[in-house]
């Protein structure tokens, strides 16, 4: 994707690292292996291999796992700020059917003491995930993300586990304050169907839309996702692809997103009325790259976002 943007996009992402355990399935057995991993920290990798200059504030613990965490975001060129590194790495356990679906069970523990903050303002602030449900750290995301945003597009993915969010009616009505505070809320259709079961997913959006989003996308999976304001509903649809797994792949949609936005200028405070008003081409092109990012990324093995390169050169089955 070509655009207008006058220099590199600055995002800042706030939430949850942690180390994937994935379990593939398969007619010989179980594999396992792991991975570091989680919902923010992909989507803070899918950024940085697409040109964005990406701050990451997260949670590291005092162990081999957190070891390999910092490692592989710093060698992703992601500018990690964390506290004094204490306890343990959190896991989630994700269990890949044949089909390359992932069933996830989680040991977590979530602090985010006080650390250092980047300097400067960003273009973009992330944040979403079991980051901001669960406490005694989701109030400092929270608190974080009221202070960015005075200058920032924000974005959020809700991400809903329901083997953590127990209480539908709490999760619901922390994903509607967090959907009404943000700019871009991303979701895919299960996160809605488990808050909303007696809702349609068109009700949702123009829930969000009136509470004042400006962009609200859904995922679909393989059927592809919808990009909507309040004046255009676009589905792009799915191409057929050869699913390896689909770990990661809600997390390429959020990065594509935001990249996309940003080589079109469209990111930052100043933008939000822009935002609200994108015309059906415009849409449809932010769309169609945010699909793309994470097509590519459910045909390889876990969270492994592509770079723009690679995005440019992918072709998939028609």
């Amino acid at each position: 994707m070509t655009g207008t943007a006058r220099h590199p996009t600055r995002a800042l992402v706030i939430g949850e690292s942690l180390t994937d355990v994935l379990i593939t399935e398969s007619a010989d057995g179980e594999a396992v292996r792991e991975m570091p991993g989680g919902s923010p920290m992909n989507t803070a990798i899918g950024l940085a291999r697409q040109g964005v200059d990406v701050a990451f504030i997260t949670e590291l613990g005092a162990d081999r796992r957190a070891d390999v965490i910092e490692h592989r975001l710093v060698a992703e060129g992601v500018d990690v700020y964390t506290a004094p590194r204490a306890g343990r790495t959190s896991t989630a356990q994700a269990r890949i059917a044949p089909n390359g679906a992932a069933d996830y069970s989680f040991d977590l523990s979530w602090n985010l003491g006080a650390g250092p903050l980047p300097l400067g303002a960003a273009d973009v602030v992330h944040f979403g995930s079991l980051g901001a449900a669960l406490e005694p750290g989701a109030d400092t995301v929270d608190a974080l993300v009221a202070q960015f945003a005075q200058e920032a597009t924000v974005t959020f993915d809700p991400n809903i586990r329901p083997r953590v969010d127990r209480d539908a009616d709490v999760a619901r009505a922390r994903v509607d304050r967090h959907a009404a505070r943000s700019d871009i809320v991303k979701a895919s259709d299960e996160d809605i169907a488990w808050l909303n079961p007696q809702a349609t997913i068109d009700a949702i959006i123009d829930r969000w839309l009136t509470g004042g989003t400006a962009i609200v996308v859904v995922t679909h999976a393989e059927a592809g996702l919808v990009i909507a304001t309040e004046n255009h509903r676009i589905h792009l649809r799915g191409h057929e692809l050869a699913v390896v797994d689909t770990v990661g792949g809600g997390d390429a949609v959020t990065a594509g997103l935001i990249a996309s936005l940003g080589v079109l200028d469209l990111l930052g405070a100043h933008r939000r009325e822009q935002l609200r008003s994108l015309d059906d081409a415009t849409l449809r092109r932010v769309g169609e790259w945010a699909l793309r990012t994470a097509e590519v990324t459910v045909t390889r093995s876990g969270a492994e976002p592509p770079t723009s390169l690679e995005m440019l050169e992918w072709r998939p089955r028609e």
